[in-house]
């Protein structure tokens, strides 16, 4: 896996989680711009999981592939459930919903990143 792949998509994780604690301090609902940008983050989440399996297909096997696995598997859902949510539930809490997707992808993206790492 890309390592400048991995940190572009851990700080659009980084500023698009602190624009939703933002909104949600300032007493707003989840706007369009931050919609934007959350596609922008689940475009590069969805790159990292191209190179994820590029570098699969390719021949590198981590030591934990089922693990490396799930997180390809499970990391482009993340966002559009957390953003399903937030926009299902309009209350100015479910924003916060965002943020905690958000740290989850970035958390996701680190580890899938480590684990392609340690090789065999």
């Amino acid at each position: 896996m890309s390592g400048v792949l991995v940190a572009i998509t851990c700080a659009l994780c980084l500023v698009l989680g602190g624009w939703a604690v933002v909104t949600v301090a300032r007493d707003r609902r989840v706007g369009r711009a931050l919609l934007t940008g959350l596609a922008v983050v689940e475009l590069s989440v969805l790159a990292t999981v191209v190179d994820g399996v590029v570098a699969l297909a390719t021949g590198t096997r981590p030591v934990e592939l089922a693990t490396s696995v799930a997180y390809l598997v499970v990391a482009p859902f993340i966002l559009p459930a957390g953003t399903f949510w937030a926009l299902a539930d309009r209350s100015r809490p479910s924003t916060l919903v965002l943020a905690v997707a958000c740290f989850a992808v970035l958390v996701i993206a680190y580890r899938a990143f480590l684990l392609f790492a340690v090789t065999r």
